[in-house]
Formats: structure tokens, C-alpha cells, sequence
């Protein structure tokens, strides 16, 4: 009896602590700009000053904080200087701002100008030179027909290749390095996969890259054409992320680790079996690619795994936002048609999914990661406001405005929600 007591002792303090949690989150939502500025001050004065100093300061600007008592304000005080960063904005202009300002809007035009240059320079690659190469093989055929066959093109284009990404590096310039270097990586991966599949124009090798996925070729041969030249790729990325200080690389290393993962041999051989994890209850209408596109779900899943404990944040991130997507796209049933039973466990397994992201994103305190999560659950419940009235005999035409009316109560309420119960929804660690 007497540790049941002390259970319920605990408990009530657990629950008086989390009340007076809630009525100073509420307090401090409610403070205007000059009132958080006051308190932040008044924080500042109860850690660093004296106390006759922090009270002579609270007794001065009692007035404009209200009803907020000096516990309280000390509580907010402590809160406010442990999580607010100081940021410099401008209240009166000045030469200084301005210079500043030009200079930050500069610096993310070139970031731009990088990118778009980059694919601009790719499109009239592939739009110029096989007219130039044409007119070179025309008046200089004797010489070239050795040193510029396709074959060999393809390898000096490789050659020339890594060398602009190892050398791009060094480039001061972030304009100019981020086109070198992405140009770079595309051809690499190209030539890479022309040099595989012998066959040096892009229309060719991209149709025998599409016919690698579609089971026209054995898994030994998707390997080879598909796979090492996405796991080389991986490699030059992952070195260009280690020595090159731009975050982008971060998020683009995914795109060929994932393709090469996808061709292995072990898992094209295994997609039927892994697509059963998405799939369970057999039924003749599930596609081939809809089996496909689930195992390559449940790769994914395993790859974000893993990512979990190597903790590698945009790459975590980035396959976040794939699998989130790909979630929500086996779980609309117009798509994959794969009988009411294996629609309600694909509902289950993407629900799940979508709050282990906003579960380990906070845990991990990447908060891109549990967002992705939270706008994954949004857009679920509003995919099925639209699908389940369907499914169970509702036609939606002509009251796709009440529909629209009613989503629009749906948003209300869980607004409404998160702010009547926002210990339902205090996941991040304190």
C-alpha cells in the first residue's frame, strides 16, 4: 500500500509539473515581440548580474509585462536565453545593412547561377555536340576515326571528367566549382554506364537502362549496366563530399547509392518475396511494377535504417522524403489495386512508417526528419478524406465544394486540437 502511495505521489507531481509546462508555453505564445525582448533581458540579468539588479530591472518594466509574476518571468527568463539566438536586423536603414544585405543575395545568386549554368551547359552539350563531332569526324576522319571513335570518346570524356571533379574542388569560386564538379559527376555517370553497355549514345543506353528494370535482361547484366555505375558514382560523390565544404553533395550522394542498391542481383532476385512484406494477401490484380515498386520500399526502409545509426542527416532526410512519397503512393488504392486486405495493412504499415520518422526525428533532434513525418500524416488524412467516402459507395461529383468546405473544417479541427492538447503532441525531448 505504501508503494502504491508513493506511485501516486509521483504521478500527481508528474502531472502538476506538465500543467504548469502548459501554462507557461500558452503565457509565452501569447507575449508580444517587446515583452520576450524584456525577459530575455531580465534572464540575462538573473544569470550573469546580481539579484538586487534583476529586481530593480523587473520592478522597472513590471507595467508592460502584465500579469506575469517574478517566478514566472524568471521560468521564461531562463527559457527565452537558453533558446533564443540572436539575430541582426535592421530597424533603421543604414550603408552597413545595405552592403550586407547585397552581399547575402549575392552569394545565393551565384549558388543559383552554379546550378542553372550547370544545366543549361548539360542541354547544349547534348544538343551541340553531335553535330560538332560529325563535322570533326567529316574533315579530319583519318585522325579522329582512331583517337575519337565512340569508344574511346567515351573513356577520354571519363578521363576529362574526373580530373574537372578532382581539380574542381580547389575552385574558390562556388559558381564556377558547383558547375565543374556537377557536370563532372553527370558525365562520369554516363560515360560510365556507355563504357558498360557498349553503347556510346544516350537514346541506346538509356532504353537499355529502362529495359534493365523492366526484367529484359538477366540480373548479372542489370548489375553491370546499371548498378557499378552507380556504385562508382556513389564513390567520386562521397570523396567530393568529404573534401569539398558545399552541403549539396550531402543530399545528391542518395540518388545513385539508391539505383545501385535497387540493381543488386540478391535483391532483384528477392524483389517477389520482399514485395510480400507490402503485399501479404495474394491477388491476382497486383502489376508486376506495383511488386516492384513495394520491394523497392522495403529496401529503402532498411537502407533508412541503417542511416539511423550511421545518423548522416541530409542523406537521412533526403531518403526520407523519397520513402515518405513512396508511402503515400502505394497507399492510394486507384493505384495499386491490390485487394481491400492489402490496402487496410498498406494504410497500417504507411501510418506506422510516418510517425517512426516524427518518433526519430525527434529523438535524434533532426526535426527536417520529424516534419517530413508530421506533413506525411497531413497529407494522408487529407488522401483519405478523398478516398474512403469513394470506396464506400460516395460519389464525389458535383460536391467537390463541399468536400473542399469540409477539409477546410478538418484543417480547423486539428489546429484546434494541437492547441487544446498540446501535451499530445510534446514529443521533442525537453
Amino acid at each position: 500500500m505504501r508503494i502504491v502511495k508513493i506511485l501516486l505521489f509521483l504521478l500527481t507531481i508528474g502531472q502538476a509539473a506538465f500543467a504548469t509546462d502548459i501554462a507557461l508555453a500558452k503565457i509565452l505564445t501569447s507575449l508580444s515581440a517587446n515583452q520576450k525582448t524584456l525577459l530575455y533581458q531580465y534572464g540575462t540579468l538573473n544569470t550573469w548580474a546580481t539579484p538586487v539588479e534583476a529586481d530593480s530591472f523587473w520592478r522597472q518594466h513590471q507595467s508592460e509585462l502584465g500579469n506575469i509574476s517574478p517566478d514566472d518571468g524568471k521560468l521564461l527568463g531562463s527559457e527565452l536565453l537558453a533558446n533564443t539566438e540572436l539575430v541582426y536586423a535592421m530597424k533603421t536603414p543604414s550603408r552597413l545593412q545595405a552592403l550586407r544585405g547585397v552581399f547575402t543575395a549575392s552569394r545565393l545568386l551565384l549558388g543559383l547561377a552554379g546550378l542553372v549554368g550547370a544545366f543549361a551547359l548539360l542541354q547544349l552539350f547534348g544538343r551541340y555536340i553531335p553535330g560538332v563531332w560529325r563535322r570533326l569526324v567529316l574533315y579530319f576522319s583519318p585522325l579522329f576515326r582512331r583517337l575519337f571513335s565512340p569508344r574511346m570518346l567515351s573513356w577520354e570524356m571519363l578521363a576529362v571528367s574526373l580530373a574537372a571533379v578532382y581539380f574542381g574542388v580547389m575552385i574558390p569560386d562556388v559558381v564556377l566549382r558547383t558547375v565543374v564538379i556537377q557536370i563532372g559527376l553527370v558525365t562520369i555517370w554516363t560515360q560510365l554506364t556507355a563504357i558498360l553497355t557498349r553503347q556510346h549514345h544516350v537514346k541506346e543506353y538509356s532504353s537499355i537502362i529502362k529495359d534493365s528494370f523492366d526484367d529484359y535482361y538477366p540480373a548479372g547484366r542489370t548489375f553491370i549496366h546499371v548498378s557499378v555505375p552507380a556504385i562508382l558514382t556513389s564513390l567520386v560523390v562521397l570523396w567530393v563530399m568529404r573534401v569539398c565544404p558545399d552541403v549539396w553533395y550531402r543530399y545528391e550522394v542518395m540518388v545513385p547509392v539508391m539505383i545501385g542498391i535497387f540493381a543488386l542481383p540478391p535483391l532483384r532476385h528477392m524483389e517477389s518475396v520482399l514485395s510480400r512484406l507490402i503485399f501479404p494477401f495474394p491477388d491476382h490484380r497486383i502489376r508486376v511494377k506495383d511488386r516492384r515498386l513495394a520491394a523497392y520500399a522495403v529496401i529503402s526502409l532498411g537502407v533508412w535504417m541503417v542511416l539511423l545509426q550511421v545518423i548522416l542527416p541530409e542523406s537521412l532526410l533526403m531518403l526520407s522524403v523519397f520513402l515518405t512519397g513512396l508511402c503515400l503512393l502505394l497507399s492510394i488504392a486507384d493505384i495499386t489495386r491490390g485487394g481491400i486486405k492489402n490496402y487496410w495493412w498498406m494504410q497500417a504499415l504507411t501510418l506506422l512508417f510516418l510517425c517512426a520518422e516524427v518518433l526519430e526525428g525527434s529523438k535524434l533532434g533532426m526535426l527536417w526528419v520529424a516534419w517530413t513525418g508530421l506533413g506525411g500524416i497531413l497529407i494522408f488524412v487529407f488522401i483519405k478524406y478523398w478516398e474512403l467516402p469513394v470506396m464506400l459507395g460516395w460519389s464525389w461529383k458535383n460536391k467537390r465544394a463541399w468536400g473542399a468546405l469540409g477539409m477546410a473544417l478538418l484543417i480547423w479541427g486539428i489546429a484546434v486540437l494541437i492547441r487544446a492538447r498540446p501535451e499530445w503532441f510534446a514529443i521533442f525531448p525537453g
